[in-house]
């Protein structure tokens, strides 16, 4: 019951609430640089927080969240009568899944190496595990937006078709995406550990409450 707690909802929706206007923001930085969408900017960095913060479930929910909100400021979605066989039926479903939903979503698979950050006993772990999570968080959103790209969106560019055309485009942002936000984390890190581990901030708290309870006593 600890990772749903108030505190920790409280943490999840602001921190969506951040990486929504910060994917606003890089949004309208970037726009029109990528014919297709996409953009370059931190609005990862929130999801990969409270994944570090609070664990890998309030990881997920905070990145469901973002998805759900960034999506009333609308969507895309296919013609699913444009398309054959399955896709007719079930397209627009799944690329609203791929490209909107899990995009997000996914991201809060940081939160696996949670307890391993918070376990470590060097900042090198530590930067070890930010990585890890980091890039995993980050590639699993990079195969989202492929993978919607595969299936749902065939383009030609430098006279490359298909797959290969879907995996160089969304990786034309993503990869620096990953790079950005995971130097960022690493950042945090250093400069304000506490940040990524509040339990270490709780205990302080209470060894020092208890401090000043035992002085009171002998006093």
């Amino acid at each position: 019951m600890k990772n749903f707690s108030v505190k920790v909802l409280c943490e999840i929706a602001i921190f969506a609430a951040i990486g929504f206007v910060l994917d606003i923001l890089q949004g309208g930085i970037w726009k029109g640089a990528f014919a297709n969408g996409g953009s370059i900017g931190f609005a990862m960095v929130p999801i990969f927080i409270i994944s570090y913060r609070r664990g890998l479930v309030p990881g997920l929910i905070c990145g469901l969240l973002l998805s759900l909100v960034q999506m009333l400021g609308g969507i895309y979605v296919i013609n699913g009568s444009s398309m054959e066989g399955w896709k007719q039926t079930f397209g627009p479903f799944l690329q609203i899944m791929l490209d909107y939903v899990l995009a997000y979503t996914v991201v809060g698979f940081a939160g696996a190496f949670s307890g391993a950050y918070k376990n470590a006993n060097s900042f090198k772990k530590q930067v070890l595990f930010l990585i890890l999570g980091c890039v995993l968080g980050g590639m699993l959103k990079y195969f989202s937006h492929a993978f919607a790209g595969i299936f749902f969106w065939p383009g030609k560019m430098w006279g490359i078709t298909g797959a290969m055309y879907s995996w160089l485009y969304n990786g034309l942002y993503m990869i620096p995406n990953i790079i950005v936000c995971t130097g960022i984390m690493i950042l945090i890190a250093k400069v304000y550990p506490i940040f990524l581990n509040p339990d270490e901030h709780d205990k302080d708290e209470l060894n020092t409450f208890a401090d000043n309870a035992s002085i009171e006593e002998e006093e």
